[in-house]
C-alpha cells in the first residue's frame, strides 16, 4: 500500500470516527438538556400548586373557594393542610434542601413570613434569583 492510500484511509477513518463521536456527544447533550427542562417544568408546576395551598392555609375563607375550583375533593382546611404535607414529602424527590426546610417551617408555623421564605427559596431553586421581598409585601392579602 502506498503512502497516498494510507493517508486516504486515515482521513476517512478520522472523518467517520469524528462524526460518530460528534453525534454521540450531541445526543447526550440534548438528552441531558431535555431532562433538565422536564425537571424545571415539574418544579414550576409543583411549586405553584404548593404556594396556592399555602395561601389557602393563610386565608381559608378566600382560598378554599378558589382551590375547590381546581380540586373539588378539598372539602375543608384540614384537607388542604394534609395535601400540603403530602406535597412536602413528594418535594424531597425534586426540591433542594432549602425549599424543603422552608416548607417544613411553614407547615409547623403558617405565617406570611414563612410563606415568603418558602416562595423565595422556590424562586431561587427555579431561577437562581434571590429577593429582598419580605412578609410586608403580602400584607394586602390579609386585608379584605
Amino acid at each position: 500500500m502506498d503512502n497516498l492510500s494510507a493517508q486516504a484511509i486515515l482521513i476517512l477513518l478520522t472523518a467517520l470516527g469524528g462524526g460518530f463521536f460528534g453525534a454521540y456527544f450531541q445526543n447526550r447533550f440534548q438528552t441531558k438538556k431535555d431532562l433538565q427542562a422536564d425537571i424545571h417544568e415539574l418544579k414550576r408546576k409543583r411549586y405553584g400548586s404548593i404556594l396556592i395551598q399555602m395561601l389557602t392555609v393563610l386565608d381559608p375563607k378566600r382560598g378554599l373557594l378558589k382551590v375547590k375550583e381546581f380540586r373539588p375533593d378539598f372539602e375543608n382546611l384540614e384537607d388542604v393542610k394534609e395535601e400540603l404535607k403530602t406535597e412536602m414529602l413528594n418535594a424531597i424527590l425534586f426540591a433542594n434542601d432549602e425549599v424543603i426546610k422552608s416548607m417544613s417551617e411553614f407547615t409547623k408555623n403558617p405565617t406570611h413570613e414563612n410563606y415568603i421564605k418558602s416562595a423565595a427559596t422556590m424562586r431561587k431553586d427555579l431561577w437562581g434569583r434571590t429577593t429582598n421581598i419580605d412578609e410586608k409585601v403580602l400584607g394586602i392579602f390579609s386585608k379584605s
